[in-house]
């Protein structure tokens, strides 16, 4: 657990981490819950992410998460909001507003000839809280990550990572922590968590069907569930389900987000999502750029509380904005109140010629 405890805290949610870093993620679900049901909290105070952000949301996948749907103009997906909507009625139900989504994303691409690439830019918001010499801290940090993916090999994928501003939330600061401004590169199959579709053999090989892609989610979650570890009581029914309904919220969210999701399977996983019967709609939601949008949301129990993934759309179009993913506490007089705990807005993704030189070097937490 410690290992895994290290990746949440030193990682910025690249695509799709390595099969054995999914591995030990869902250990991690499991060793929480059998820590709450006998109430021992007895783990060291390290820094972590928050659940899905920098590690494993999937056996098919969770977050880089990056959606590349969006509008397509000459080789150009932006993310706007202009003209009527494409469909001829409002949604009035999460699973409609999914379906629409679906339908959406499934008229659209990027088809990158020969030597091009593929370009996304976005801005992450990541969250780490921990404990350190000086003390507990908790903050949050803006992250702008740009991805180039070749056409002809994504695989040789890159990743450039702006650090930004960090929000403190309480405590003092991570000594660790890359300062406003730092720049890092990451290539494919430097970290364990790859810029490259490689963190699964099964991206090339999800189901077409939604109902076969919810199923097959949600039997690699159960088959992980369903195994304990040596010298660990079993876990409970209710405690089973309870995590299973974790991952698989976590997965599918992300897979939604991957880039090396092309647009028909993100509109399978929009499908799965739709028919989940715990998701609801949000009818006025804020992707991490902070623009407005309609949101599918999934609330599922977590180690510390109820926990939420959010999914953003353009309120015209549907097309998909990012994502948010938010924890419940209670404030003062007992009253919940979320709070932020990551998310990705998809700023623009296009067509390039080119990407830039990398300079040699391991990024810092790697």
């Amino acid at each position: 657990m410690n290992e895994l405890q290290t990746i949440r805290a030193h990682h910025d949610s690249l695509p799709g981490p390595a099969p054995q870093v999914s591995a030990h993620a869902w250990e991690l679900l499991a060793a929480e819950a059998e820590a709450e049901r006998a109430g021992s909290g007895s783990h060291e105070p390290t820094p972590r992410r928050a659940p899905g952000r920098g590690f494993g949301r999937v056996a098919l996948r969770a977050g880089v998460v990056v959606g590349l749907a969006a509008a397509v103009t000459a080789g150009v997906i932006v993310v706007r909001d202009d003209g009527p909507s494409p469909l001829a009625t409002r949604p009035a139900s999460a699973a409609e507003l999914l379906r629409h989504a679906a339908a959406v994303s499934a008229g659209e691409d990027l088809k990158p000839r020969p030597g091009q690439f593929v370009y996304v830019d976005r801005k992450d918001v990541k969250w780490t809280v921990g404990a350190a010499s000086t003390g507990g801290f908790e903050y949050t940090q803006d992250v702008r990550r740009e991805v180039w993916i070749p056409a002809a090999d994504p695989g040789k994928a890159l990743t450039r990572s702006t650090f930004g501003d960090r929000q403190m939330i309480s405590g003092t600061a991570d000594p660790g922590v890359q300062p406003a401004g730092t720049v890092e590169y990451q290539r494919a199959g430097q970290c364990h968590m790859e810029a490259s579709p490689a963190w699964s053999p099964d991206l090339g090989d999800l189901p077409a069907d939604p109902d076969l892609l919810l199923a097959k989610t949600r039997a690699d979650a159960e088959a992980f569930v369903d195994r304990t570890p040596p010298g660990k009581a079993p876990l409970s029914t209710e405690e089973k389900g309870r995590i299973v309904e974790r991952i698989l919220a976590m997965n599918l969210v992300q897979l939604a987000g991957n880039p090396f999701t092309t647009s028909g399977q993100r509109a399978v996983v929009f499908g799965a999502l739709s028919k989940m019967p715990t998701v609801t709609m949000v009818p006025d939601a804020a992707d991490a750029a902070g623009r407005r949008g309609v949101g599918a949301s999934i609330k599922y129990q977590g180690p510390d509380g109820w926990e939420r993934e959010e999914l953003v759309f353009e309120p015209k179009t549907y097309r998909f904005l990012g994502w948010r993913s938010l924890i419940e506490a209670a404030q003062g007089g007992g009253r919940p109140q979320e709070s932020l705990r990551g998310g990705m807005a998809v700023m623009e993704a296009r067509i390039v010629d080119s990407m830039p030189d990398a300079p040699e070097g391991t990024p810092t937490f790697c």
